[in-house]
């Protein structure tokens, strides 16, 4: 899965459920990416890895 700035996305950061931002920027692009996410909450940046990519961004945890 080839993510590109701007796509919206759903990732686990170590605190409870699923959270959603936009990818401010890729580093490394390939399987062992690195992505600058802006939490669409919070507005916090988040560095997370390609592992931590959740599927099914548009879904949401109840």
């Amino acid at each position: 899965m080839a993510l590109e700035k701007n796509d919206r996305v759903g990732y686990r950061d170590g605190r409870e459920g699923r959270h959603h931002g936009r990818v401010e920027e890729v580093r490394d692009p390939g399987p062992h990416a690195v992505y600058r996410i802006r939490n669409e909450l919070t507005n916090e940046i988040q560095v997370i890895t390609q592992e931590q990519i959740v599927q099914g961004a548009g879904e949401t945890d109840m």
